[in-house]
């Protein structure tokens, strides 16, 4: 009689297939991970854990299972459960879980982000003016970025001549096993001599010497739109690197924005200071003031007013991103200018005007 049920255990019955005790194991594995836990529920995690280690690594193994379900379980439970602890509590698990679990069988499950098949992302800096980046514009950047091959068009070979590759004699993929503390698992992988093609070419190509890759400046053509601001960051997909065999990374544009003369920008708002004399803040009047549409907008100066009033254009700022349509606000604050130096009527004028105001 066996001393623990391995089916139990796994969630599954005797007559369940091999995929589906997989399919369940990695599921319990993914729930009782002890670094996913607060430190006081790790030890019985990993008790936990390793119960099911144990019973998989029994129950995957053809031979192990057949004796286990005819009863001959000490020996398999035993051997499993040394083999598991020593190697268990001399690693580290955040690593021998992530390795179990990256390729092979289990990799587009678990390794999404790990597409040994995509050539890699670019990064790319692009100045703009103040206005390009309020009201959007196109840019044609000049990049070095790999591409295909320009004369085998990224096969590698010349005269497109192939042989069977003798590494994974034409399959394209390795099987290997690995030993881990749960056992022996099996994995499919890329063949790295053909890169998965299981064929590889009668002689190279002379041009990118059978790499298929060639290094070039390529010009892209940017469409910024209206509204981005500095640090934000555009996506170019299939922009970057090229990979044999594989699909290109991406561009990723990355903006800077040149500051302006007049306006300074927050969010989707600008702001400037406009001048004005002594006598037009007290007796008040009419001044134009320029936009980023380069047209000028006439605002109104009351009487009285003081050096920093601020007002407001309404709808005179930057567009919203994606939503041209809608647009901050322009402010502008008032600033008093003192004059340095007079003319005798000037001075005049103001010694005058002090007499009044004793």
């Amino acid at each position: 009689m066996a001393t623990k049920d391995y089916y139990k255990i796994l969630g599954v019955t005797s007559t369940d297939s091999s995929d589906t005790i997989k399919k369940s194991y990695k599921k319990l594995a993914l729930k009782f991970h002890p670094d996913k836990v607060s430190p006081d529920k790790k030890k019985e995690y990993e008790e936990k854990f390793k119960e099911i280690n144990e019973a998989y690594s029994t129950l995957s193994d053809e031979t192990k299972r057949r004796s286990y379900d005819r009863g001959e379980t000490n020996n398999y439970a035993q051997s499993s459960q040394s083999s598991q602890s020593s190697q268990f509590e001399g690693g580290d698990l955040s690593d021998i879980f992530r390795n179990l679990f990256r390729g092979g069988s289990f990799g587009n499950q678990f390794s999404e982000e790990e597409d040994a098949n995509t050539g890699n992302d670019l990064q790319y800096e692009v100045v703009l003016e103040f206005t390009e980046a309020a009201f959007g514009c196109e840019k044609e950047l000049f990049i070095k970025k790999d591409i295909l091959c320009t004369l085998c068009k990224g096969d590698g070979a010349e005269n497109k001549q192939f042989k069977t590759c003798t590494t994974c004699n034409g399959q394209g993929r390795l099987k290997m096993n690995q030993r881990t503390p749960f056992g022996t698992i099996s994995q499919t992988i890329t063949c790295t001599t053909c890169r998965g093609k299981g064929k590889i070419p009668e002689h190279k190509c002379p041009h990118c010497k059978g790499a298929g890759i060639i290094s070039s400046k390529e010009k892209v053509t940017v469409k910024i739109p209206g509204g981005i601001n500095a640090g934000q960051t555009l996506r170019v997909k299939n922009g970057g690197n090229a990979l044999q065999n594989g699909t290109p990374g991406d561009l990723f544009v990355v903006i800077a924005i040149k500051p302006h003369p007049r306006f300074t920008r927050d969010e989707y708002d600008i702001s400037m200071e406009l001048p004005i004399t002594f006598s037009q803040a007290a007796l008040g009047g009419e001044q134009a003031v320029p936009t980023l549409s380069s047209e000028e907008i006439t605002i109104k100066i009351e009487k009285g007013t003081e050096s920093g009033t601020r007002l407001r254009l309404k709808g005179q700022g930057i567009p919203y991103l994606n939503h041209p349509s809608h647009r901050g606000d322009q402010f502008i604050t008032l600033k008093i200018k003192t004059p340095k130096k007079l003319t005798k009527a000037q001075t005049k004028l103001l010694e005058e005007l002090a007499k009044l105001d004793e």
